[in-house]
């Protein structure tokens, strides 16, 4: 999974909520016999991992962050000298500005997560990630469906087959964004000291001779 940021780049001042889950790894790359040099971040979306490659320009923004902060990402642009520029705006959740937002309203939804429910930057990189498979993973998919296919005499309508594909699909889904849970710990067994009794003391008169 990963934020195209094309995607916000496209619904300028729409933003999505992130959370910055690890510290930047340098990364330099080519293109075109060009060399660049991007930051590659891990960051949480809706409770999803999700990588996150900035420039510099973008990088320097989160700096500001520390790992574990919540944040709005958004494209944005401002008129300088007649002509139009853009920038990346990274607010901290706590300090976005959209604190009147954040108030629940009379019928108890909160507004404010409404919104970036309805951001079409979030709606746009959650669709990009469900289109982005690699043609391993469509493969697999499709060898196991065919599995089952024949396993049921080949008997399946196409429309079937694409429900079932979808099935499959779905429970490879499930597996990938399983929550980590840690592994069995066999509980530490403390030793145990041998309980030793005291030596008994005799005096010269309690000895029988």
């Amino acid at each position: 999974m990963f934020i195209n940021l094309k995607d916000l780049k496209a619904n300028i001042g729409s933003p999505i909520k992130l959370t910055l889950n690890s510290d930047p790894v340098f990364v330099e790359k080519e293109w075109q016999g060009r060399s660049f040099n991007v930051f590659n971040y891990r960051v949480l979306l809706n409770n999803t991992e999700h990588e996150l490659s900035a420039t510099d320009a973008l990088k320097r923004k989160l700096d500001e962050l520390k790992v574990g902060d919540d944040f709005l990402l958004s494209w944005e642009e401002f008129t300088k000298d007649g002509q139009m520029r853009n920038y990346w705006k990274v607010v901290k959740e706590d300090n976005s500005g959209y604190q009147n937002l954040k108030q629940p309203v009379s019928n108890g939804v909160n507004e404010f997560e409404q919104k970036l429910q309805e951001s079409k930057a979030q709606q746009a990189v959650v669709k990009t990630n469900k289109e982005y498979v690699s043609p391993a993973r469509n493969g697999m998919i499709f060898n196991n469906t065919i599995k089952l296919y024949i396993a049921n005499d080949m008997a399946w309508t196409q429309d079937e087959f694409v429900s079932n594909y979808k099935r499959v699909e779905s429970f490879l889904d499930s597996c990938e964004n399983a929550q980590e849970t840690k592994p069995f710990e066999l509980p530490v067994e403390k030793p145990v000291q041998p309980k030793v009794e005291p030596s008994a003391t005799y005096t010269a008169d309690d000895l029988p001779f």
